[in-house]
């Protein structure tokens, strides 16, 4: 059965105020997206899963601002949630102007040392939990028709790195996840495009950040800001001709 959302002037949707839903949002990288398109006026909505405090803490940033921000919570890996949380999104704003995938678990051991349990977490989150998103966006997307998709995926997935069987496997499968909704959404006007962040110190990469970058170091002696990244999302958004992509802002070379 389809799932049915109650959109509001889906057909001026490009007249309505923009706003942006970030799964993943109470993260490091997503709370740096968050506050981005909120300090450019658009409407926020914060995906987290447990961690509330963070989401919280980042939507009152952005209403400080004098901007809309709202925390919703959900478990990607329950369909049902899933579609909860996104009628409650249109039923806050009206419409789904971007999505952000933004979220990741990356067990850092080698493929011989991974448990059954680390690699289905892993596909089940990054990979699964994404198609269970894009799934329930595109009823939204298919009645707007209008909209951008933006997820943030890794260079990993492309080139593998040791270390890193099951987060490069899921990312690989993203990216594919990626292009097929890009061709399948086309026709509806929805730009659906990728993003490699590069490695930035979090909880996620803390465990393998200096192995990967000693075996595949950054042709700059830098990864790019959080800051870069959120502005490079921003401005993927913006574009209205761009969709199937992947911007690269990660500069190491196998």
């Amino acid at each position: 059965m389809a799932l049915m959302y109650n959109l509001k002037n889906t057909k001026n949707i490009k007249d309505q105020p923009s706003n942006i839903l970030i799964m993943g949002g109470s993260g490091i990288l997503g709370r740096t997206i968050a506050t981005e398109f909120g300090r450019h006026g658009w409407s926020v909505g914060i995906h987290y899963h447990q961690n509330r405090v963070s989401a919280e803490e980042t939507a009152a940033t952005i209403k400080e601002t004098k901007n809309e921000a709202h925390a919703y919570q959900a478990n990607v890996g329950n369909p049902s949630q899933i579609k909860n949380l996104l009628q409650t999104f249109v039923q806050d704003y009206g419409s789904l102007t971007l999505l952000v995938w933004a979220i990741g678990v990356a067990p850092s051991k080698l493929l011989a040392k991974t448990s059954s349990d680390e690699w289905s977490q892993s596909i089940e989150t990054n990979l699964t939990g994404a198609f269970h998103v894009l799934k329930a966006a595109g009823a939204i997307f298919a009645k707007q028709r209008d909209g951008a998709v933006v997820l943030i995926g890794s260079l990993s997935g492309e080139q593998g790195i040791a270390g890193q069987a099951a987060y490069a496997a899921s990312k690989a499968g993203l990216m594919g996840l990626m292009r097929t909704t890009a061709q399948e959404w086309g026709n509806w006007n929805i730009r659906v495009n990728a993003i490699f962040p590069g490695w930035h110190l979090s909880p996620l990469s803390a465990s393998g950040i200096d192995a990967a970058l000693a075996h595949q170091p950054h042709i700059l002696h830098r990864t790019p800001s959080l800051n870069s990244v959120a502005s490079s999302v921003y401005h993927l958004a913006l574009s209205q001709d761009i969709s199937g992509q992947i911007w690269n802002l990660d500069s190491r070379i196998c």
